[in-house]
């Protein structure tokens, strides 16, 4: 009963929970499967599993391992191998996440997430491969984790509203802005401590996120052509004529204003007081703006 039960939950999240949450389950899913491997390699002192596991996963920084795996520089964006690894790139992507779909809605967070990986780990290859001090492990450097992709996110939330605040414990309201800089200050200091390939690839995911949203601002979407192929696929219109009614199109201008200056009165009030401040209708306008952005 209790796996039916959590196995029919699951169901329902991955088909109707937001995009962050179906990230959420399926980066916690390939922890729990590849977790559980490790012990039943470790019970009977066999690693061969876990080896492929991680040579078929993790991405590679030498140029030769990337050509011969190109897969990697995708699937080591789902793949952690520590538990506080995972639990802080989740809370990271579910805070910062939800903050992006607020005021940009939920379409652009997966490709972003997946090209801010990607970014991120060009940047941790050409570190690993062209820095002298660097250079040296090149071969036996190798990547793995959300982070450069939560990055992305991270800082494409600080392009929309830097000055949007996170409550955090023991602390208080913070801008993300300054919670995103000290992020990276941290990963830099961690450099000569062998953090190096974690600061790069964070870095890239953060240049590329920054960077995608204020393109989108000034009417460049890098994106645009995801929605060009999907329209590929959509059954094309049977009506070859449409009577234009002026009455109709006033109307809809009239109401895309209404909803637009509702939008920035609520996104102003959480600007002022935080999302807890908003009234129950309130967040429901919200939570459909985004489904439909």
């Amino acid at each position: 009963m209790l796996t039916g039960t959590l196995k029919g939950d699951l169901q329902y999240h991955l088909r109707n929970g937001s995009i962050i949450i179906r990230l959420i389950i399926v980066n916690v899913a390939v922890f729990l499967v590849y977790g559980l491997l490790a012990v039943l390699c470790f019970l009977i002192s066999n690693s061969t599993i876990t080896a492929f596991l991680s040579d078929n996963l993790m991405a590679y920084s030498s140029w030769s391992g990337a050509l011969q795996k190109p897969w990697t520089v995708l699937t080591y964006q789902f793949f952690h191998i520590s538990l506080f690894h995972i639990f802080f790139n989740m809370l990271w992507l579910y805070w910062f996440g939800e903050i992006f779909i607020l005021y940009l809605g939920e379409k652009k967070i997966f490709p972003l997430y997946l090209v801010g990986g990607v970014f991120g780990w060009l940047i941790f290859a050409l570190a690993i491969n062209y820095i002298p001090a660097l250079s040296n492990g090149a071969a036996n450097s190798r990547l793995l984790g959300a982070s450069a992709g939560i990055m992305a996110i991270v800082f494409g939330a600080v392009a929309i509203r830097s000055d949007h605040e996170l409550r955090l414990l023991f602390i208080g309201n913070i801008k993300i802005l300054y919670v995103a800089l000290i992020s990276l200050v941290l990963d830099l200091l961690a450099v000569p401590q062998g953090g190096a390939g974690t600061y790069f690839s964070h870095l890239g995911g953060a240049l590329f996120g920054y960077g995608y949203v204020k393109l989108w601002y000034s009417g460049t979407d890098l994106f645009a052509f995801i929605d060009t192929v999907k329209n590929w696929f959509k059954p094309k219109s049977k009506v070859k004529s449409m009577y234009v009614n002026r009455a109709n199109n006033q109307r809809e201008e009239k109401l895309t204003d209404e909803t637009q200056k509702k939008l920035d009165d609520i996104l102003d009030k959480i600007s002022r007081s935080g999302y807890d401040s908003l009234t129950q209708q309130e967040k429901n306008f919200l939570f459909q703006y985004s489904k439909n952005s």
